[in-house]
């Protein structure tokens, strides 16, 4: 079956939109107290226990050779994921079989981003990874915005993972090998296997909309595999902005000037009189006070509107040209008003062609905004269109005898018609469903960077592309490593009894919300010791791991932590009432 059509599209969009305001609402501005310390006074207010274990961890591998070597010596290893999070926890144990004690617990965790990582943040601009700070808003993968609270920078020398996605060299992402990120893979929707020839297994349409997606470690993934594109969903329609001013408002961020406080200009080339004649009939409809006419000295027609509300509509989407953008509430507009700004932006500043009378018409925007371009790409992405960002470097030019050079550009291009797109779209995701082209694996030596974010599912965008992160397992791992090995080590039997709460005690408090942190480590730990059994014959003590009681007073197990976490809970006094 074909893609859906974009009014299809924008219908779903819609439908999906009102389901996910009532169980899942954008999140209320930074309440927590430790969060709400660290954004205002650049302070930290976990314990500080958890600040000495989170920023001077113990037992941790700080490089993949370390942690190489150690695996040959190790006679227990255990990897887990959390689903609340994203996040991946590796431990290694060393063991003493005569006095079945813990002797060493070495740990490492995992998802990091190489500096010029360029994060979306709330307004649509980006900025690179290192420059990110506690407090910061962040766009989230699903258009709702998050707040960074932690930011850990460490030294890494090893091995990295570099993304490279087929719709143009913009979607390059370089992350370490355990980075999760939210992926589907190419067998997972494959019409046919392909195994030979180098090409890719086709992929069917009907099912890359309902396959779900799974967090994949970048090592795992292969060239065909696919990354999301999120397409943020929240609908906020406003009656005063019809679709005459959405109109208006597109010709204006393209190539509109407001010099006073009373007038509104657009600027067109001679052969736009088209354009000139639709803003006309708009004025007219409007019972708006309008003239036209030609510059003298340039080869310009313009249009001028002198009606107060339409000025100040315009004023609020900037008034220089590098100030104009689309306020947050034009974001949310329904995508059909939205697609008549696109409309009129490219006929304002873009253009169309079409190659053979048969073929689709294209077309392309050009700004020397990222941001704008940001923007503009999302409310395609609203109507069902993806838009590819493609990156000119900056150049120089001559106009009238003058040299000028520019910043760059970013150009978009789409076709409307996206029957024949390579890019499917996931109903299941709400997503563009990004293929890439290849999948390498560099050696690396510097900083790396993780992000803690505050509310669940921890997700962020890098080159427009949804990761998933969590950076907080850290401080309880550190701490369930001491206890494990501390006074000459725990029995095997007793650190299998040690429960994420206890880790909690010892760190004196954690944020509930950061529950989940403890919970994964406690698994690793398991998972390890399992392992160790395995190896060491005693397959009768193999303890297979089904939902564990953490809190014995209000029957709270682990899965409902992470449920909890992945359905957006910030605290556990949920429906039932359980409070760890």
């Amino acid at each position: 079956m074909a893609a859906l059509k974009s009014a299809d599209l924008a219908g779903h969009f819609t439908h999906k939109v009102r389901k996910m305001e009532s169980i899942n609402p954008a999140p209320v501005p930074v309440s927590h107290q430790d969060v709400q310390a660290k954004v205002e006074a650049r302070k930290w207010f976990y314990t500080d226990v958890v600040k000495e274990h989170f920023f001077n961890p113990k037992n941790i591998f700080k490089t993949d050779e370390e942690a190489i070597a150690y695996e040959k010596e190790a006679n227990g290893v255990g990897q887990v994921g959390s689903p609340a999070c994203g996040d991946a926890m590796k431990i290694w144990l060393k063991i003493d079989e005569k006095s079945d004690t813990v002797k060493e617990l070495k740990w490492q965790t995992f998802g990091s981003l190489l500096p010029g990582a360029s994060i979306m943040m709330k307004d649509f601009s980006t900025k690179p990874v290192e420059k990110i700070n506690i407090g910061d808003e962040l766009m989230g993968g699903d258009g709702n915005i998050n707040y960074a609270e932690e930011v850990l920078v460490r030294d890494y020398s090893g091995k990295i993972i570099n993304l490279k996605l087929s719709t143009s060299s913009f979607y390059n992402i370089a992350v370490t090998p355990n980075h999760p990120i939210p992926a589907i893979k190419r067998k997972e929707v494959a019409l046919i296997h392909r195994t030979s020839g180098g090409r890719w297994s086709e992929v069917s349409s009907e099912l890359a909309k309902q396959t779900e997606s799974y967090v994949v470690s970048a090592m795992d993934l292969e060239a065909g595999d696919f990354l999301l594109f999120n397409i943020p969903l929240q609908t906020e329609d406003k009656t005063e902005l019809s679709e005459d001013i959405c109109t208006l408002l597109g010709y204006y961020v393209s190539d509109g000037s407001l010099p006073s406080k009373n007038r509104v200009i657009f600027y067109f080339g001679l052969g736009e009189r088209d354009y000139v004649k639709e803003i006309e009939a708009i004025a007219k409809r409007n019972n708006w006070k309008y003239v036209s006419y030609k510059r003298n000295t340039e080869n310009v027609y313009c249009v001028q509107i002198n009606e107060p509300e339409v000025v100040r509509i315009m004023r609020v989407h900037g008034g220089m040209p590098s100030q104009k953008n689309f306020s947050t509430t034009i974001m949310k507009l329904s995508p059909h008003k939205q697609m008549k700004i696109i409309d009129a932006y490219v006929n304002g500043d873009g253009w169309i062609t079409k190659q053979k009378d048969n073929w689709n018409e294209q077309y392309f925007i050009s700004t020397s905004k990222e941001h704008l371009a940001n923007q503009l790409q999302i409310m395609l992405s609203r109507n069902g269109i993806f838009a590819p960002l493609h990156k000119r470097p900056a150049r120089e030019f001559i106009i009238r005898g003058k040299s000028y050079k520019n910043s760059g550009e970013i150009n978009l291009i789409f076709k409307k018609n996206q029957r024949q797109s390579r890019i499917k779209f996931s109903e299941k995701e709400a997503s563009f469903l990004i293929p890439l082209s290849k999948v390498d694996i560099i050696n690396y030596s510097g900083k790396i960077y993780d992000i803690g974010l505050v509310y669940a599912p921890n997700t962020y965008r890098v080159n427009g592309i949804t990761l998933h992160n969590c950076a907080s397992a850290i401080a309880s791992t550190s701490m369930l490593s001491v206890m494990v090995t501390e006074n000459g080590g725990l029995k095997v039997d007793q650190a299998l009894e040690l429960k994420p709460k206890d880790i909690v005690n010892r760190l004196v408090d954690l944020p509930s919300r950061k529950f989940h942190c403890s919970v994964l480590g406690d698994k690793a730990l398991r998972a390890a010791v399992n392992d160790y059994f395995k190896r060491t014959g005693q397959t009768d003590r193999i303890k297979i791991e089904g939902a564990r009681i953490i809190d014995a007073d209000t029957k709270t197990t682990d899965k409902d932590i992470e449920e909890a976490v992945l359905e957006g809970a910030h605290d556990f006094k949920g429906e039932n009432q359980k409070q760890l």
